[in-house]
């Protein structure tokens, strides 16, 4: 989506955000109030970047999804795109064949860091 947002979008961007990616204020989605600095959001809400919706993330957060971060101690601003798009494709292939989550996760990914953001790192054969 094009946009001429910086950091906020203006009111009728942010509507068009929420209709693109299905976010509803019934699941605690705000406009961002003024003066919010996106490192540090207000207590209760997360910040979440347009490239970790575009990778698949819905909210709110899946029980799986949830559990991982707070295992992890991490929230979702601080992973890259990819550790989200690794967490849900997962999650997609798990459910689709019946089988436990969170055992399989961890036995081929592991947690790291790269600069200021955290993925999750395939394990080496």
């Amino acid at each position: 989506m094009a946009t001429s947002m910086g950091l906020v979008p203006n009111p009728s961007e942010f509507e068009a955000l929420q209709e693109t990616y299905d976010l509803s204020t019934v699941d605690g989605v705000d406009f961002p109030a003024s003066g919010v600095v996106i490192t540090s959001p207000p207590f209760g809400k997360i910040v979440v970047y347009l490239k970790t919706l575009d990778v698949g993330l819905c909210l709110p957060l899946t029980n799986f999804q949830d559990e991982l971060l707070r295992r992890n101690v991490c929230n979702i601003q601080m992973l890259t795109p990819n550790a989200v798009h690794k967490i849900v494709a997962f999650e997609m292939i798990c459910r689709a064949n019946d089988i436990i989550l969170d055992f399989f996760f961890r036995y081929f990914f592991w947690f790291g860091a790269i600069s200021d953001k955290y993925t999750f790192f395939a394990w080496r054969s």
